[in-house]
């Protein structure tokens, strides 16, 4: 009896940090408006708009630390509004999620994306092809130029360094 109660003990205190994990996820989200994939891709093209892929694990520091610091920032938000539908990735989810019309598994999606370092940004065009990625930790001064910089088509014709120069000028 003493076993079981040991046992059952642990298992709560594991349950009760996890969910203390996933409750520190949502109380850094900072009231992003998050689409499903599906639903990202499917407004996307009837907008001419582009996907913003946010590519996490729960356990991720910095991915936290993007939720908490730069999806905060009021300057991010109306950029990512404005040219984008943003969607989160989970590396580890088993949930299934339709990208580009196929049922896949989450997890696999982000195999296929080559998702291994985190966070990841992935920016996708109306038609579900993928425009260019960007790994790590971006502060809202480099992370909301980016945004515009991909967003506004920019990318197509200039380097990213000549964005920012021409920005600034």
């Amino acid at each position: 009896m003493r076993k079981f109660t040991s046992l059952l003990l642990i298992s709560f205190i594991a349950l009760m940090a996890s969910q203390s994990a996933v409750a520190q996820i949502i109380e850094t989200d900072s009231g992003m408006k998050w689409y499903s994939m599906e639903e990202a891709q499917r407004k996307a093209k009837e907008e001419e708009k582009k996907v913003l892929i946010f590519g996490y694990a729960d356990w991720c520091t910095y991915c936290r630390k993007m939720r908490k610091e730069v999806y905060s920032d009021t300057t991010v938000q109306k950029n990512i509004y404005e040219h984008y539908y943003p969607v989160q990735l989970n590396t580890e989810s088993e949930d299934k999620i339709k990208f580009n019309g196929t049922e896949v598994v989450e997890g696999e999606l982000a195999g296929y994306l080559r998702l291994t370092s985190l966070p990841t940004h992935y920016f996708l065009d109306e038609d579900g092809e993928i425009l260019g990625a960007q790994p790590g930790f971006l502060p809202a001064e480099v992370f909301e130029p980016m945004l515009n910089y991909v967003g506004t088509g920019a990318f197509s014709n200039m380097k990213f360094e000549d964005y920012i120069k021409a920005k600034n000028e």
